[in-house]
């Protein structure tokens, strides 16, 4: 039996925008799924995965299907070890990636926070965080989590995708 090729549309629809409005480094980096161990040399990547969906009524002819996402960005720990003293080695290009501020303290274009911001609409009939508490961020070290000699610093970005389907009870 042959790996299927199938692409969750949810997660296809939310990598598309990304590679057009996330970061520049991170083009060609998103993979479909939860990843336990990838090479180093792939870092920096991107998993965007499903959590889990809940399908609730909507009080009409319709369901309403929420969707957990998390997507771990992994940043290779080690990558940044010219920079200076005082800075953390590969966090400061994980927060960049994920939430580079400019001097007001507002999002920067090109973030992945901003990019899911700006995007809440992924198409027809299908929205990021529209009746939820948003976008949570995490940070923390995986110290060989992913795999020998992989030290990384990741980033936990959660939010749901919303979309509504006619109830298949009705016909």
């Amino acid at each position: 039996m042959s790996l299927s090729e199938y692409r969750d549309p949810i997660l296809k629809a939310l990598i598309d925008m990304l590679e057009a409005d996330g970061p520049a480094d991170l083009v060609n980096h998103y993979i479909y799924g939860d990843t336990l161990a990838p090479p180093k040399e792939a870092l920096p990547i991107v998993s965007v995965a499903r959590d889990g969906t809940r399908i609730l009524s909507d009080g009409t002819m319709q369901d309403r299907h929420v969707t957990a996402i998390v997507m771990a960005v992994i940043v290779d720990y080690t990558a940044d070890l010219n920079t200076s003293f005082d800075l953390t080695r590969g966090t400061q290009k994980l927060y960049e990636y994920i939430e580079a501020r400019d001097t007001s303290r507002n999002l920067k274009t090109k973030t992945l926070a901003y990019a899911l911001r700006k995007n809440q609409k992924l198409g027809d009939n299908l929205f990021i965080s529209v009746n939820d508490d948003g976008l949570l961020i995490d940070y923390g070290l995986g110290i060989e989590k992913r795999g020998s000699n992989i030290f990384s610093v990741e980033g936990i970005l959660r939010f749901n995708v919303e979309s509504t389907q006619q109830k298949p009870n009705l016909y």
